[in-house]
């Protein structure tokens, strides 16, 4: 970073004593002359930016590059640095240089002045924030709900305790790289993201991904809620904490789904109460297994992107979030005052999930209605110009994917159209539903964009009266591997 790109502003008047510590910086950077080798373990802890003192951001910002062009770090070399740069003089000059080697006997409690460093800049970064919101408050341009948004996202970033970087280098992405890789190299399991336990889906992804936005489609009744719930399941099963956003059912119709799931007890027994002494004994059995999962429901019916992502970024910062479902998108209120048409609602919706998710590195499943055209085709197999209202949908996701059911068509006429557009309980009313149909139906689970990875179609058995989805062993079924 150039002398011109750093920021300076910290030392100045105004800030209490309890903010800073020069004795803390001094003895950092002595610490270093010292023990040169020390600087990699440093930069992982504080940057330039959180030193208060301007020179000592200067003076640091030169080591710092030193470090990274394989230079040692010692009076000499730095001295020359900073006579070539043409600012030797903004540090205090030479001597001064000389006087950091005597702060300090030993570099062991280098690390403890980097993370009082660290501590400080994080109350300035807080008092910087508070003035910003107390101006922005005062502004009667800005929404309370902006304003709030915006105070919660940069309270967050610091929460965080660590500097956004616009601009990295690719040497620090390989650095990252090869440490993932160990990871992965170490790692009992052969994917690099999150299992889901349906085989062909995970060698086509990798499994569940940080900061992915994925897209689950279907028309009404294909089974996208159940679809969505055993993915759920799976992953807080593997000890990862699942919130699910419930925006169409009651938190009640929810569970009764999921302990239909769990428990293999059919949904229309649990729904009417109407359980055999052998359903009582299973549902009796694995409530301790759910009680023990890190699974959060909300059945908020009018939550706006503002109170979702409010709520996500608390639990991750609690580390309580690992994974996101939303049921769905259309059903997300905008923000208050928000006055636009229906589909730049939907893209702004859409494109601050995508957000959300980079923002936090979690995977964030959101399930999505289909525009009728899908019934006025031959072939009902969904597409993606078939996402309704904004094909902002299909840009910012990172995968897409349809449900489909040839059966639920060939035992159709497409006569009710009046059904509503909302249901996707394929164990409703409907008289050719399969609930009841104790045999798997083959359903089709049709990956129309994947931004990291092939597209294809794989092949699932969905039994109804469980809300199960199952993995078809035939190898028939598993796409190409790419």
């Amino acid at each position: 970073m150039d002398i011109d790109d750093l920021n300076l502003t910290d030392e100045r008047m105004g800030l209490p004593e309890k903010t800073y510590s020069i004795k803390a910086e001094e003895g950092l950077i002595g610490s270093i002359f010292l023990k040169p080798k020390i600087m990699s373990e440093i930069l992982e802890i504080v940057n330039e930016e959180d030193f208060y003192k301007g020179s000592h951001k200067i003076l640091f910002n030169e080591m710092k590059k030193a470090h990274e062009n394989g230079k040692i770090i010692e009076v000499l070399v730095i001295v020359e640095l900073l006579k070539k740069n043409n600012i030797l003089e903004e540090v205090g000059g030479e001597d001064t240089i000389y006087d950091f080697t005597e702060v300090v006997s030993t570099a062991a409690n280098a690390t403890t002045y980097a993370r009082i460093i660290k501590e400080k800049s994080i109350q300035r970064q807080l008092i910087d924030v508070g003035e910003e919101i107390i101006k922005l408050s005062q502004n009667s341009y800005s929404s309370i709900e902006k304003i709030i948004d915006d105070a919660e996202k940069k309270i967050f970033e610091i929460s965080k305790k660590k500097q956004h970087q616009d601009i990295i280098r690719v040497a620090e992405l390989a650095d990252q790289k090869i440490k993932l890789l160990d990871e992965y190299q170490n790692s009992t399991s052969e994917l690099s993201g999150i299992p889901t336990g349906y085989f062909a889906f995970d060698q086509m992804t990798g499994g569940l991904h940080g900061s992915d936005l994925m897209i689950l489609a279907a028309r009404p009744a294909m089974g996208k809620t159940a679809f969505a719930l055993n993915l759920a399941i799976s992953v807080a099963k593997q000890n990862k904490h699942v919130l699910v956003y419930s925006l169409e059912m009651g938190n009640e119709q929810l569970f009764d789904r999921i302990l239909s799931i769990m428990a293999r007890i059919r949904l229309k027994s649990l729904k009417d109460n109407m359980l055999k002494k052998e359903e009582m004994f299973k549902m009796g059995e694995i409530f301790g297994e759910i009680t023990e999962m890190p699974l959060y429901i909300s059945d908020s019916a009018s939550v706006n992107m503002m109170e979702l992502k409010s709520t996500a970024r608390r639990l991750k910062s609690e580390g309580k979030l690992d994974f996101l479902l939303i049921d769905y998108l259309q059903l997300i209120s905008p923000q208050e005052g928000y006055r636009k048409s229906r589909e730049q609602e939907i893209s702004e919706i859409s494109r601050s999930l995508k957000l959300l998710a980079k923002e936090l590195n979690i995977p964030i499943l959101t399930l999505s209605q289909l525009s009728r055209g899908v019934e006025q085709r031959n072939d009902k197999r969904p597409m993606l110009s078939d996402l309704r209202e904004s094909g902002a949908i299909e840009q910012d996701a990172d995968l897409v994917m349809f449900l489909y059911r040839d059966s639920y068509y060939k035992k159709n006429n497409f006569d009710d159209e009046e059904q509503d557009e909302t249901s996707d309980d394929s164990s409703g009313s409907n008289a050719n539903s399969s609930e009841g149909n104790e045999k798997g139906e083959e359903v089709e689970l049709i990956i129309g964009k994947h931004r990291s990875g092939p597209i294809g179609t794989i092949k699932l058995s969905f039994e109804a009266s469980y809300q199960q989805f199952l993995n078809i062993k035939d190898e028939q079924h598993l796409p190409p591997s790419e």
